[in-house]
């Protein structure tokens, strides 16, 4: 039943469909009206016209005026572009691909195949594991200045104010310093203290060689030098972590110095609690004997250790490449996994953990099971795959599963040279170089012929043969060429040959020295061509 509302598409279908049948279109817009209805009316009309396309309308559609007619081209979706990118190229910086995503939407789908096909051929896009490196660095900076949390910072620097107070400390700006921290370093100051001069302050910093705590100590003992304060200026950022460890601590040094002392409290009263009620333990490695219960870490026999101790003894476990760490007072028993993550660095644990996973795995003998070349990381994959793409966000590096190394996609394994084979090829290289020259007895030159009898004059006065290398006095060293047998030197030889005949002996010569091994790129190959 024809509605009046569809008057405005069959109007404007009519127009650029003069040909089809008025019932079809009717149809038509029925169809595109009850399946999309809340889409607008340019696209209702672009889903008709697709349609009648397909039904077989005759000609080009013509370019009809009508009232969206002039509308923009409709973009396609950016969303579903990236998460195309990211399919395709995995291991590409995500942030770049949405940016690229956003590019492509609006321009045509043969742009974006020619960008994929030429990163994919030159892998000139920024790395998955360049972005998770940003990132984490990124973190760390937010660390200490808008995420600043002070648990978390005295976690990560138990005894600040020992540290950034110690006259020996070396000083995150000198003179070799990038100009930027320092005008971070001043930005700081001038709004820590906006009450001083800002020529006071530069004063300072100069006559402190920089140091932020002894500047910030003098400024601290001075009086006011202006009646309003100056206005906060945010105009430099920095992502040196030193320098913002160094900021964060003057800028929250008073709530610092109240934790830290409410902390001390906290423990004095904890170990006197636990010298009246007889809970102080000692440690079997120190014998430190004042371990209140909190600070002591057990071994699965249950041998007491200080963290210190425990600590120190893991990591030069680790150092070797040990994964299980025994007791050190000698039980025949070992530290379990919850007290190493106690007492090691976030970062240190999560790399131990990963290798004693991937040890067990391999201990199951899964079939199919591989490991990444370049880390402890191990999956199964399909036998069809020729890639180990590792998962692992310290690594994230493509490997070919037959060569093992970094990926070489579109080359092939015996196309691509590696460090061994480029230390053998030059090795070669080298030998036919030193078979291709000569060198004088006398003052130990190196030249070569390019023409000319073998009795050769060295620059230093000296005579020799070019064949045998011997010094020669006169032509005596020379055969006549009038007696065939004489076994002299010729005084005359084809230089292009004897040339060519001892580079690729002196390549010979340095394979043997090589032993049985490929040489993927022989440098003897077509040699012949070189010296025509």
């Amino acid at each position: 039943m024809f509605q009046p509302y569809q008057v405005n598409y069959l109007h404007t279908l009519r127009d650029m469909f003069p040909r089809t049948n008025e019932d079809v279109l009717n149809d038509v817009i029925e169809l595109v009206l009850e399946n999309s209805p809340e889409d607008s009316f340019e696209q209702k009309i672009e889903n008709m016209i697709n349609m009648l396309t397909a039904e077989g309308a005759q000609g080009p559609i013509p370019n009809v005026s009508t009232p969206h007619s002039n509308l923009p081209k409709k973009m396609n979706d950016p969303t579903r572009i990236w998460e195309q990118l990211k399919s395709v190229l995995p291991n590409a910086d995500p942030s770049y691909l949405k940016k690229q995503a956003n590019k492509f939407a609006s321009l045509p789908t043969t742009e974006l195949n020619v960008f994929l096909q030429n990163a994919i051929e030159n892998n000139n896009y920024p790395s998955m594991q360049e972005y998770l490196e940003n990132k984490k660095h990124d973190d760390e900076v937010a660390k200490y200045t808008e995420n600043f949390d002070i648990d978390k910072f005295l976690e990560t620097i138990p005894n600040p104010i020992e540290k950034f107070s110690d006259p020996n400390r070396l000083l995150i700006l000198n003179d070799n310093s990038d100009q930027n921290d320092e005008e971070y370093a001043l930005q700081f100051l001038y709004n820590q203290f906006r009450f001083i001069r800002r020529k006071y302050i530069d004063l300072l910093f100069k006559w402190k060689k920089k140091n932020l705590v002894a500047v910030c100590d003098e400024l601290e003992n001075l009086g006011n030098s202006l009646i309003t304060p100056r206005p906060v200026v945010n105009e430099v950022d920095s992502k040196n972590i030193q320098l913002l460890q160094v900021v964060a601590y003057l800028q929250h040094r008073k709530l610092i110095k109240r934790e830290l002392k409410s902390k001390d409290e906290q423990y004095l009263k904890a170990k006197e609690e636990a010298r009246k009620y007889g809970l102080l333990e000692t440690c079997q490695c120190c014998f430190d004997d004042e371990l209140i219960p909190e600070e002591c870490y057990f071994c699965m026999k249950g041998c007491v250790f200080c963290k210190s101790c425990v600590q120190k003894g893991v990591e030069v476990g680790v150092g070797k490449g040990h994964i299980k760490f025994p007791c050190m007072d000698n039980c025949n028993s070992e530290f379990d996994l919850q007290t190493l993550q106690m007492v090691l660095p976030k970062r240190m644990f999560e790399r131990l953990a990963q290798r004693i996973a991937s040890e067990e795995i391999k201990k199951a003998k899964v079939d199919g099971l591989e490991t990444c070349p370049f880390c402890d990381f191990a999956m199964i994959l399909p036998e069809h795959e020729k890639i180990f793409k590792c998962i692992n966000e310290e690594c994230l590096i493509e490997s070919c599963r037959q060569c093992r190394h970094k990926s070489h996609i579109p080359l092939r394994c015996n196309e691509i040279e590696y460090d061994e084979d480029v230390r053998r090829r030059t090795y070669i290289e080298n030998k036919m170089t030193e078979a291709l020259t000569r060198i004088c007895y006398k003052c130990k030159k190196s030249f070569i012929k390019s023409t000319g009898c073998n009795k050769m004059s060295c620059v230093c006065g000296a005579k020799l043969c070019y064949l045998c290398g011997k010094p020669v006095i006169d032509y005596s060293h020379f055969k006549n060429e009038a007696m065939p047998n004489d076994p002299r030197c010729p005084l005359f030889s084809n230089d292009v040959e004897v040339n060519l005949q001892r580079v690729l002996k002196g390549a010979q010569e340095a394979k043997n020295e090589l032993g049985n091994v490929e040489i993927k790129f022989d440098p003897t190959a077509n040699i012949q061509e070189y010296f025509r």
